[in-house]
């Protein structure tokens, strides 16, 4: 069936009829059709929408018609789960209705996200912790009923650790040698992945079927990745390799089961070798990360030929040497015992492999570090550029990748994006907002901002956010970049918001999600938080009237990825600083500026407290990239404008 933009979107066209208040975008056109022609043509597509344009059924309704026509499949990968059960929960089942052609479409989440009915039996059967216990009361009541396995439509009161104990492993899945393969929810759902047009999954999925070679997803011909500002740090994550006690124990876990399974099926002298150097193992491992956690003393170390000798006193390469010798058992004639044998050899493999790569520490395509994550010693091994291997495993395999995003360009280019992730052909656009930012929207920098090196920086951020409460009544939300500074605001303003009436909401006070509708909900409210609030927080309507930016947010330069990153840029005779730290601001800033205006009936105001922007050199790249807001230095306007 041939895809027509205009008759789709176009004003009287099929979303018009469908959808009530539908509104005809240009933009929301114009993406569609360039989405279908680098579809058709199979090109790579850089796409940038801003907030408004409604760049999912921009992309979703070509990505169908091309699929279908073709007898093609596609993948949409998004970085939040909130996009990607939007997505399938939302848009997917509308545009079943609507459009005038047959399609499936699957939503593919981690293996751990689905029930196996194998572990599950094999703990009833063992009664293990006590089946009366509530978690696992509500865990076979659900389980009794569910039709997808899928844990986000699991009673949330289920215990993380009883979830563990019941979800599908790939270390311990003998696949199809399994009792109830026929009734697994996963292997289903990967039967059924085959036969759908659509395929929505995240990044980290995607990314992990191109680091596998292939054996995650079915075959594809189309990706869309969105979110894509977020491709070099969800590719970073995948291609890294981290050491920590919970590997172990998932080691020591998959082995315990398999001895069982292998009990009468391979000597007895073989399986008493194969546990006793699995007990070693774990015991070394136990005393390994016992040995490093006081050197860490909440800090992070970056592993070089300095600090790389505290970290290498351990017998580990030995030991797991010593566990795969112990596998060699011979031929194993059950199948299900051999196909889980050979699972825990590759388990053990990479493990071994991931210990010489961490421990080591002198591949220079990686940057190395120990720290604290969650409270447990963790080393990791993170490449510094991710560029050639996407290029390698994305770009140059896949016919056709669109990537879209409300911020992918900085000053009016691609350039910044395409270096990093190594896209070097790529049909660009940059769509702007259909807002009238003019009118919905003021951006102040205030004549009394200061530098963030200025001895009373705090202070005046201090009392510009009390101002901007002030003149907003409430709805504020200021972004931090960096913890301490929030805190020591908080601490200093608490009181006086209070005795204004303002109800403060600090990150870290409750979950994230409550915290935001606790803002939503309260008239006049102060929300501060960091990192995870710079994007991905969606408060259309009157609750949020200002947005404060308490700095540019630059990248803290002593992580070790930023810094290895930045050294690599200096020692290749380029400027990190221009190159990398100022583009990458940028981005994250705009992402801060779009939590403002999310419809056409919001207005209200982002105010930067960071002078940088206006008396730095380049300052002006900042506000080239920000939406056509009314501009002002004077905070004292504001209340008139909002």
């Amino acid at each position: 069936m041939h895809f027509d933009a205009e008759a789709i979107f176009g004003p009287g066209g099929l979303l018009a009829q469908s959808l009530p208040g539908y509104e005809c975008r240009i933009e929301q056109i114009a993406m569609a059709e360039h989405v279908y022609q680098a579809l058709a043509n199979e090109h790579h597509a850089l796409i940038e929408a801003g907030t408004g344009v409604g760049k999912s059924l921009a992309y979703l309704i070509p990505l169908i018609y091309y699929t279908v026509a073709e007898g093609k499949r596609a993948v949409v990968a998004t970085n939040t789960i909130t996009l990607q059960e939007q997505l399938f929960t939302k848009e997917l089942p509308f545009l079943a209705e609507v459009l005038p052609l047959d399609f499936q479409a699957e939503v593919f989440k981690g293996r751990r996200n689905y029930l196996c009915l194998a572990r599950l039996k094999e703990h009833e059967q063992k009664d293990l912790l006590g089946m009366t216990e509530p978690g696992w009361r509500l865990l076979r009541e659900w389980a009794a009923a569910t039709t997808t396995g899928d844990r986000s439509e699991a009673p949330s009161q289920i215990p993380s650790a009883i979830w563990s104990m019941v979800c599908c492993e790939k270390e311990s899945c003998p696949e199809e040698l399994c009792p109830e393969f026929g009734r697994c929810y996963y292997w289903q759902l990967r039967h059924r992945l085959n036969k759908a047009q659509i395929i929505v999954t995240n990044h980290a999925m995607l990314l992990a079927h191109l680091q596998s070679g292939g054996n995650v997803l079915p075959s594809f011909d189309a990706v869309v990745i969105d979110e894509a500002h977020n491709l070099e740090d969800t590719a970073t994550n995948a291609f890294s390799h981290e050491l920590n006690r919970e590997r172990f124990l998932g080691l020591h876990r998959t082995g315990v089961s398999l001895h069982g399974k292998l009990d009468g099926m391979v000597p007895a002298i073989s399986l008493m070798e194969m546990r006793v150097a699995l007990d070693q193992v774990t015991a070394e491992a136990n005393r390994y990360f016992h040995t490093i956690a006081p050197l860490l003393d909440g800090s992070t170390i970056t592993l070089d030929e300095h600090t790389i000798p505290h970290f290498t006193q351990t017998d580990l390469p030995r030991l797991l040497d010593d566990l795969l010798n112990s596998l060699e058992m011979g031929e194993v004639e059950d199948s299900e015992g051999a196909s889980l044998l050979n699972q825990f050899k590759e388990f053990t493999r990479s493990l071994r492999m991931d210990v010489e790569l961490v421990l080591a520490a002198a591949d220079p395509h990686y940057v190395y570090w120990a720290e604290h994550v969650n409270g447990e010693p963790t080393l990791t091994a993170a490449p510094i550029l991710v560029k050639d291997e996407l290029a390698d495993k994305l770009f140059a395999q896949v016919p056709s990748a669109i990537l879209t995003s409300a911020t992918l360009s900085t000053n009016g280019s691609f350039a910044y994006t395409k270096e990093r992730i190594g896209l070097w052909e790529a049909d660009e656009l940059i769509l702007g907002s259909p807002f009238n930012y003019k009118e919905q929207a003021v951006l102040c920098v205030p004549n009394e901002a200061k530098p963030p090196r200025h001895p009373l920086y705090a202070k005046y951020t201090a009392y510009l956010i009390l101002h901007a409460a002030a003149a907003a009544q409430g709805g504020v939300m200021a972004l931090f970049t960096s913890y301490r500074l929030m805190d020591e605001i908080a601490d200093m303003i608490e009181e006086k918001l209070a005795a204004e009436g303002y109800t403060l909401l600090v990150q870290g006070d409750g979950p994230r999600g409550q915290l935001i509708e606790e803002f939503r909900q309260t008239p006049r409210a102060v929300l501060f938080g960091t990192n995870s609030f710079w994007e991905g927080v969606d408060i259309p309507g009157d609750a949020l009237r200002a947005v404060v930016i308490t700095r540019l947010p630059f990248a803290v330069p002593d992580r070790p990825v930023t810094a290895a990153r930045l050294r690599a840029i200096e020692e290749a005779g380029g400027n990190a600083f221009m190159e990398y730290s100022v583009p990458q601001a940028i981005l994250r800033l705009k992402q801060g500026f779009g939590r403002l205006i999310r419809t056409r009936q919001d207005r209200g105001a982002v105010i930067i407290l960071d002078e940088r922007i206006i008396n730095s050199g380049y300052g002006s790249q900042f506000l080239n990239s920000l939406p056509p807001a009314h501009f002002t230095r004077e905070i004292t306007s504001l209340r008139e404008f909002i």
